[in-house]
């Protein structure tokens, strides 16, 4: 379909729009669902569903965005023999590795510490089949500009997925169900999803993905324009789902060998899950502003250099300010979060630790990206694959000898490796460190939340629930004026805030 070219600039703000709409109610959607879940199923049951959650989730993000980008990309390109041959690729992937899943998913389990899941992870074989097709439906809408079948199938996606998943929950109450059980009916969630999600975009799309599979043949060779960038893309946007993948692995089974017993370790893993939601809440803010300013800095850097280089610098400025004030104030009401969101205040240290990932991932999300739009793809594939190697070896070790808190610093200090990294490699000014109003006005925020707290009860959920609202407000009004009546930020600054205008 050929877009007229006048026609073009609105339809791509339009479909631009779409997406990052949907994204967020999607990434709000797959954040809260979790509160309840926990609140239902204890702090065990939801470490049983957070055991087999990353391989749901990295399955879900390459079907949703990763590889759609890459086949949209390439339809762009009218490339049909490269196309074709990423088709079959990722057919031959999906099947290995849903054959592995569907072969050893009780071996699986076991090395997860959880033999019962075996069967939630046979339904992840199954999920990888639909892959494929739906990436591909997806990505050759998007390739021209027709984000509705995205949007609607991700919201309907969601929507299926917590359903079941509440659902699920439900029946752990009301009919005494194992939280392996209750796990794993969870987990059948995302296989029906998918298979909704697969029927809808095939009803309503107008592409047909016969041609794509009809022949047999098959040569890497035809997908050689994917190359390292594609790659490094993929590897990027399941990068903290990787994290949680050998948090699932290594985490519970390293409490059991530091002596914890097996009930005692899952209950532990499952409140050092609780920190998997506030993240995602953490981070939704982050991935609102990358999406709406990456596009402006790509094409400065084509067309203008030096703007580009200045609004680099002012956009990692304002992410820096924006996620230590985000990451103070989580950390400052961590405990009446706590409570209200997990009905009590268990695992606080490693859950404080744990925040810092808002920080470091959002940078290093930056960092990422202007690697990216400088092609030095190349750099950024080295220092990621240093930073899992390190979470790798750290996770057993540090949780071995420090339980939950160990467990958090294994993510924390591969991320600052990373980001160090980043640091390194890419040189960039850092006098915006050095900007005392602003350390002042958190410290400021900080303390009236403190003392705020203090002054309020927040005896039972209720309390504390009206205590969290009215400190956060105070914090949140306090460092708003301060900043805006002391000049704490340059004026440019407050442009990247989305609703500035």
């Amino acid at each position: 379909m050929r877009l007229n070219l006048e026609k073009q600039p609105h339809l791509l703000k339009q479909a631009s729009l779409l997406i990052t709409v949907s994204g967020l109610a999607s990434k709000i959607l797959a954040a809260i669902y979790r509160i309840p879940y926990q609140n239902l199923v204890g702090d065990r049951g939801f470490y049983a569903y957070q055991q087999v959650y990353p391989f749901l989730a990295i399955i879900s993000a390459l079907s949703l965005t990763a590889l759609p980008n890459l086949v949209a990309s390439l339809s762009q390109k009218k490339d049909e023999v490269q196309l074709t041959a990423f088709m079959k690729l990722q057919l031959l992937v999906s099947l290995g590795l849903s054959l592995v899943f569907f072969l050893g998913h009780q071996q699986i389990a076991k090395w997860m510490g959880a033999p019962k899941l075996g069967i939630a992870i046979y339904l992840t074989s199954l999920i990888l089949l639909t892959v494929p097709f739906i990436s591909f439906y997806r990505g050759l809408a998007q390739a021209d500009l027709n984000m509705g079948p995205t949007a609607i199938s991700q919201i309907l996606e969601q929507i299926i997925r917590v359903a079941i998943i509440m659902l699920a929950a439900i029946c752990y109450v009301r009919f005494d169900w194992s939280i392996y059980r209750t796990a794993t009916v969870a987990a059948s969630g995302n296989l029906v999803a998918s298979g909704i999600v697969l029927a809808y975009l095939a009803k309503h799309s107008s592409f047909s993905l016969r041609q794509y599979v009809k022949q047999f043949s098959f040569s890497l060779g035809d997908c050689r324009q994917l190359g390292q960038s594609s790659f490094v893309f993929i590897l990027f946007s399941i990068y903290l789902l990787l994290f949680q993948l050998l948090d699932s692995l290594f985490v519970k089974n390293s409490l059991v060998n530091a002596g914890y017993s097996n009930q005692l370790a899952e209950i532990s893993k499952g409140i050092f899950d609780r920190g998997q939601p506030l993240i995602q809440f953490g981070l939704i803010f982050s991935t609102a502003l990358f999406t709406s300013y990456l596009p402006k800095l790509t094409q400065l850097y084509h067309y203008n250099q030096k703007a580009y280089q200045t609004q680099n610098q002012d956009f990692l400025a304002f992410l820096f300010y924006f996620n230590v004030t985000l990451t103070a104030g989580f950390m400052s009401i961590l405990h009446l979060m706590n409570r209200v969101l997990f009905q009590d205040n268990k695992g606080w240290l490693a859950l404080v630790c744990y925040l810092l990932t808002i920080i470091l991932s959002s940078t290093i999300q930056f960092f990422h990206q202007k690697c990216f739009i400088e092609n030095r793809v190349g750099q950024s594939l080295a220092i990621l694959l240093i930073g899992l190697a390190c979470k790798l070896g750290l996770t057993p070790l540090l949780t071995y000898h420090y339980g939950i808190v160990g467990s958090s610093l294994s993510t924390v200090i591969p991320l600052i490796v990373v980001f160090s990294g980043y640091i390194l490699s890419t040189p960039m000014k850092w006098t915006f460190i050095c900007n005392g109003k602003f350390w002042l006005t958190v410290l400021l925020m900080v303390s009236l939340i403190t003392v705020c707290q203090a002054m309020l009860p927040f005896q039972g959920r209720l309390g504390a629930l009206i205590n969290l609202l009215l400190s956060t407000g105070v914090g949140f009004v306090s460092f708003w004026v301060t900043c805006r009546k002391r000049h704490v930020f340059d004026e440019k600054l407050w442009s990247f805030l989305p609703f500035k205008e």
